[in-house]
């Protein structure tokens, strides 16, 4: 069986388990794991942390505001690039609507696509529909983690020891996965029981894929094909 046809059908295994489809499942137990994320070592240490926009990560994208983190968020699907915000200059009462999809755009600063604007990330979270002992992570299937993890790369804002924790729940964990070149993996799983070290790291992808290789120096519209 091909990886592709691997990957779909694990993700549909998962998707049956979670009663939703074509998403990175929301899980119970958010706010456990998001206060266990607040203890991990990289975490304590890091001043900007990246976070995608899925619901899966709320709670996490909640908690690093309140412990004065900068955070740093990719629009869904890359439409709008990335935003940031600094809690020092939003007011509490605001952070819990600046953490949602549509708040990150009304509370946020967004950022040009530069390290000057987004400066060094410590320490990237991500959700996942599945993850393996070994690193592995399948996403839902269109590869934004990947591109925004390359397009943070490509312009050194992220390196190959930025640590990357995932934010599942326990169901999400397998032994291990199916993985393509460009995947991205993870070094750490976080679930609301419990936190995994990867004992092995694997060697994150360096080079972007063709159709991204001058994202620093083109604009949204022209990469993806949509209006801004």
């Amino acid at each position: 069986m091909r990886i592709s046809e691997e990957k779909s059908r694990i993700r549909e295994e998962v998707w049956r388990k979670f009663g939703c489809r074509g998403k990175i499942p929301p899980f119970r137990g958010q706010d456990k794991a998001a206060l266990l994320l607040a203890a991990l070592p990289e975490y304590r240490r890091a001043r900007r942390v990246f976070s995608p926009p899925d619901g899966a990560q709320l709670e996490a994208r909640l908690q690093i505001l309140k412990d004065g983190k900068i955070l740093i968020v990719a629009t869904p699907g890359l439409r709008d690039g990335f935003y940031g915000i600094n809690p020092e200059e939003v007011p509490e009462r605001l952070w819990k609507e600046g953490v949602s999809i549509r708040g990150i755009r009304r509370i946020g600063r967004k950022l040009r696509t530069s390290f000057e604007d987004i400066g060094e990330i410590d320490l990237m979270i991500t959700g996942a529909v599945a993850v393996s002992l070994r690193g592995e992570r399948i996403g839902k299937g269109t590869g934004f983690f990947d591109q925004e993890f390359l397009i943070l790369r490509s312009i050194g804002c992220v390196r190959e020891e930025t640590p990357i924790a995932a934010l599942v729940d326990d169901q999400q964990v397998f032994e291990e996965l199916p993985f393509g070149e460009h995947d991205v993996p993870v070094d750490i799983i976080i679930t609301p029981t419990r936190l995994i070290r990867i004992p092995e790291r694997r060697k994150k992808p360096s080079e972007l894929p063709s159709f991204l290789v001058d994202f620093s120096k083109r604009p949204y519209r022209e990469l993806f094909g949509q209006k801004i």
